[in-house]
């Protein structure tokens, strides 16, 4: 599955995980039954499953974090239809753009730095999941001055 799980880095920093399309074809062709592509440490943990019928999750409830403080914000994105450019910015560089990422039907991202979006199709369908509270656009965002690679805001 190193084909179809695609990992964006910079300095040791997980920017973007892309998961394609294919991925799920590839864990039935494994044999194995779940697959995570998110790593441990990350507050979103993203997994796939390939299961038969009658096969039983144990009935479960999650114990709730007691305390999180500069908790990382992250985004996860599943594409229905269509295709988008995104952009991914380092915000320890003084927000440089450092890579570009096009997704398509069927795949999915969890972004993990600044990003932008460029929808490429009409009528692009996407499912969006990001962690709430929701606290307000002013409390949420905080919108990115590109920035060349000497560090001047473009």
């Amino acid at each position: 599955m190193e084909n179809s799980i695609e990992r964006i880095e910079r300095n040791g920093k997980i920017l973007a995980i892309v998961t394609r399309a294919k991925a799920l074809q590839e864990l039935e062709q494994s044999g194995k039954s779940m697959l995570f592509v998110s790593p441990d440490e990350f507050p979103f943990q993203v997994g796939m499953h390939n299961r038969p019928k009658g096969d039983v999750c144990t009935p479960h409830v999650h114990i709730p974090f007691s305390q999180l403080t500069n908790f990382p914000v992250q985004e996860f994105f599943y594409i229905i239809s269509g295709s988008i450019k995104i952009d991914l910015y380092d915000e320890s560089e003084n927000d440089l753009k450092i890579s570009e990422v096009i997704v398509n039907t069927g795949d999915s991202i969890i972004l993990n730095c600044g990003h932008g979006f460029t929808f490429l199709e009409d009528n692009t369908k996407v499912i969006e999941l990001k962690q709430g509270p929701y606290r307000g656009r002013e409390n949420e965002k905080r919108d990115v001055k590109e920035t060349n690679k000497e560090g001047d805001y473009i």
